[in-house]
């Protein structure tokens, strides 16, 4: 279940909703369970002017659909409606527990792949990682669209709402750029990172063009019925162009973030043997230091002598011929890296 919020002039009127899955299709619509109107709060009491108390005609429309968790349901869908000190208090007593977000398995990468939308991917991408170029968006982790599953395009909508909550007014500018991928209509340099230097006038033609477009994406919409005049969805991300301005930000800054990021690449801290050098030496007549610089065929000959001298089989220690082995492996594996 989701909380819908929905403007009527200078009006917000709220409802409780839930995506249903079509009979007959893979598609989700929305369903209204419960009408809360413009004023949320009539619908529960504080208990001591702490504990939430639910409106019983509220409890049972939610208990229709869930019935073992209702009043928490409830409590997570009207947190921003109860008082300062009731969301401390509820927030003190809650379970807090940490999943470890399991793999995806194949039926949810096949619907990844067939209900989210590249502009889903987009927004998701400039969301978690800030990235105004597109360019990598290949890799974005698809664990990402997992909130998405299973949920209708107006669910999918209000959860992006509140993911957008944590960007400010300036970055509405490049995060919309970023969305609809409008870098692709420019050939200079600086236009994947840079936006604000580009023409705004241009760029608020193809804003336009953009959202009449997804307006009319039957694929977006998922099974969704169109309409000629523009998706209220859609109509918040115009006002979010058109009536903030983007922040200002040095070329400079934007340069040499862009530059550390694309030369940003992980690695596993190098393994140490778990000898010392000392016994290195005696195993090999040379410090590991050394050892690393050598070429994998001097190192493989140097090796060999070693391993006829201390094989099991030739009268040699076991044990230090799995040392000398272990070794042997590790700076191997340190030279493949390389």
């Amino acid at each position: 279940m989701y909380l819908a919020s929905i403007r009527h002039g200078e009006s917000t009127f709220y409802q409780i909703r839930r995506s249903c899955r079509h009979p007959h299709s893979d598609s989700y619509y929305p369903q209204l369970v419960f009408d809360l109107g413009p004023h949320p709060k009539k619908y529960f009491e504080l208990f001591n002017q702490e504990i939430p108390l639910f409106d019983t005609t509220l409890l049972e429309a939610i208990e229709e659909h869930c019935p073992d968790s209702s009043e928490i349901i409830l409590e997570k869908l009207l947190w921003d409606f109860l008082p300062g000190q009731t969301r401390d208090i509820l927030s003190r007593f809650s379970r807090k527990t940490y999943n470890r977000p399991r793999p995806l398995n194949e039926s949810e990468r096949e619907e990844i792949a067939r209900t989210v939308h590249i502009f889903d991917r987009r927004r998701l991408y400039y969301l978690y990682y800030g990235a105004i170029d597109q360019t990598r968006l290949y890799r974005m982790h698809e664990k990402l669209c997992r909130p998405l599953l299973h949920k209708s395009r107006d669910e999918r909508e209000f959860y992006f709402r509140n993911l957008e909550r944590q960007i400010s007014p300036g970055e509405y500018h490049n995060y919309l750029y970023a969305a609809f991928n409008l870098q692709r209509y420019f050939d200079v340099s600086y236009a994947a990172f840079l936006p604000e230097a580009l023409s705004f006038d241009e760029i608020s033609e193809l804003m336009a063009e953009a959202i009449c477009q997804l307006n009319e994406d039957t694929a977006f919409w998922l099974g969704e019925e169109l309409h000629d005049l523009l998706h209220q969805h859609l109509q918040r991300y115009l006002f979010m162009f058109f009536d903030f301005s983007p922040q200002q930000r040095l070329i400079e800054n934007e340069f040499v973030r862009n530059f550390i990021n694309s030369h940003r690449k992980f690695r596993w801290p190098e393994r140490q043997p778990d000898v010392t050098d000392e016994k290195v030496i005696s195993l090999f007549s040379l410090p590991y230091a050394q050892l690393k610089k050598m070429e994998k065929q001097e190192l493989t000959r140097l090796y060999r002598q070693k391993a006829m001298q201390l094989h099991p089989d030739q009268g040699g220690d076991q044990e230090l011929f799995v040392q000398l082995t272990e070794i042997y492996r590790l700076l191997m594996a340190g030279k493949k890296q390389q």
